[in-house]
């Protein structure tokens, strides 16, 4: 089997991390978003999380246009 060098720095490799990261952001939003009602501390977290993963989805393009 051949090995395959991949720079860790590489743009394609930053994609695939900040897609990750913005999946787990997704899920827990899910899980937030379930709850009856949420308590002062959940609802920190979720416009928390809201914000991280708009950074995440902004980046994502930023990313995805400079490779284009």
């Amino acid at each position: 089997m051949e090995k395959v060098l991949v720079d860790p720095g590489s743009t394609a490799v930053q994609m695939v991390k900040l897609r990750e990261r913005h999946g787990e952001l997704e899920r827990r939003l899910a899980e937030l978003e379930r709850h009856l009602s949420l308590t002062p501390d959940e609802q920190i977290e979720r416009i928390r999380l809201k914000k991280e993963k708009l950074r995440m989805k902004d980046e994502i393009t930023r990313l995805g246009a400079a490779g284009a």
